[in-house]
């Protein structure tokens, strides 16, 4: 291999499309209008689009929708010119064992002259000419691999729709991985508040501890890797508490039972709770903007820390969920969590090394309009053509460990990563894959 690959811009997208599903009338079009004018306007080489809830909740009734969604997605006249298509829908809900209601979707524009995907099964990239969307249980697919967690992994809930799906690329001689994951949710926000970690947080981890160890062991040459989808990440509910509210009484509210059905907090002197808490149910008093989220909330993000071998751009949106599903409400949080940045694009060491030599832009789409209860979170990157020189650097990164530091200090740059401050440089040695013997190369 030359060492050198040409310039190409990806756009990688994670939606939970749960409740277009549940509400199509209302929900897909405005949705599907989003996507095709992102598309259609900036005509990206590579787009793709990794989708958590397929079908819904009510989901044996919702499947009958998708296909009118992927239809859209092929037939699309903003999409004419992606004139390769692959995609894999997991519907077959039957299957409980295997079913995680995950749907890929990667789009190949016709400027692109090299686009493969690799064959798990075979060893090879194939390249790509056509359209095509697998749907069911996707078993016979050797393109992709598929995992659901196993059932210990949400004691709470232990049949949920829960894993990822991992597939590879080649795009105009770069490799890249892609997973879609959906992590498991915070069941009820009473346990949430309890401790810190909330128990939730150490299910999290477990799934996606157990994702990247299932990536290593495939044992495939390293390369840019990106892993975006619901993560479900939550903010410390615990803690805003005690900052936030930190003189007011915690009233337990009983049911006959004895059983708390809910908590209420009272500032001293007054008669209306400052917050009120059900497990389903999230009621703060003084309301904060999206920018007062965005301004305070902020370092009370702190699960990916738990991650430094991963890396995030810097989040200058505000919380992708529980937005309102209300008819005509697009920027209002649904009563029911507290507002979080559930939906991310997270990257491996090689992927934030292609990220700082490209310009990146980390965004919500379709935030004036009705997406259902999850905003898309979407990664822009335009990298630059390579070659046997060293790229110039951009704004620094940080690994989420170091967010713990950005948050104390409060000193994001608003045009980098979540940085702390302190300059992460590109490794000395940039490693190539060879695309005939596809084994790691040096320059």
């Amino acid at each position: 291999m030359s060492g050198e690959s040409s310039e190409v811009s990806l756009l990688l997208i994670t939606a939970n499309v749960g409740t277009l599903f549940e509400q199509p009338d209302q929900l897909l079009k405005p949705w599907l209008d989003q996507f095709c004018q992102k598309l259609s306007t900036e005509q990206p080489a590579f787009v793709a689009l990794h989708c958590q809830e397929v079908g819904g909740k009510t989901f044996i009734t919702g499947m009958q929708h998708v296909h009118k969604f992927v239809d859209v997605l092929l037939t699309a006249p903003e999409l004419a010119e992606y004139s390769r298509i692959r995609g894999f829908f997991d519907e077959d809900f039957a299957t409980k064992a295997e079913f995680t209601a995950l749907g890929s979707v990667y789009f190949v524009h016709s400027r692109v002259s090299d686009a493969a995907m690799w064959d798990f099964s075979g060893c090879r990239f194939h390249p790509i000419a056509d359209k095509e969307i697998q749907h069911d249980s996707l078993r016979q697919d050797t393109f992709h691999k598929k995992l659901k967690y196993p059932p210990d992994f949400f004691p709470q809930f232990p049949w949920s729709r829960k894993g990822h799906i991992v597939t590879r690329w080649r795009i105009q001689n770069r490799v890249v991985d892609m997973v879609n994951v959906h992590l498991f949710h915070d069941a009820s926000n009473l346990e949430s508040v309890e401790q810190s970690p909330s128990i939730y947080v150490g299910n999290r981890g477990r799934a996606l501890r157990h994702t990247l160890q299932k990536l290593q062991d495939l044992g495939l040459p390293e390369a840019p890797l990106f892993i975006f989808g619901d993560f479900n990440f939550r903010i410390d509910l615990h803690d805003i508490v005690h900052d936030f509210l930190p003189s007011t009484e915690a009233r337990p509210v009983k049911a006959d039972d004895e059983t708390t059905t809910a908590m209420e907090y009272y500032q001293a002197g007054e008669d209306t709770p400052a917050l009120q808490l059900e497990k389903k149910r999230f009621v703060l008093r003084d309301c904060l903007t999206q920018d007062g989220l965005l301004a305070q909330w902020r370092k009370y993000d702190k699960e990916s820390r738990s991650f430094p071998q991963l890396f995030e751009q810097h989040i200058s949106f505000p919380p992708s969920y529980p937005f309102s599903e209300d008819e005509g409400v697009t920027q209002e949080y649904m009563k029911t969590r507290p507002p979080s940045w559930c939906d991310r694009v997270l990257y491996n060491a090689a992927g934030k090394e292609l990220v700082q030599s490209s310009t990146a832009d980390y965004f919500l789409l379709g935030d004036t309009a009705e997406m259902g209860d999850h905003k898309p979170v979407c990664l822009s990157v335009v990298s630059h053509p390579t070659s046997t020189s060293q790229p110039e650097k951009t704004a620094p990164q940080a690994t989420t460990a170091e967010h713990a530091n950005n948050n104390k200090n409060n000193n994001n740059s608003a045009g980098g990563a979540d940085s702390a401050g302190s300059t992460i440089e590109p490794s000395a040695k940039r490693v190539w894959l060879c695309m005939s013997c596809f084994t790691a190369c040096c320059d």
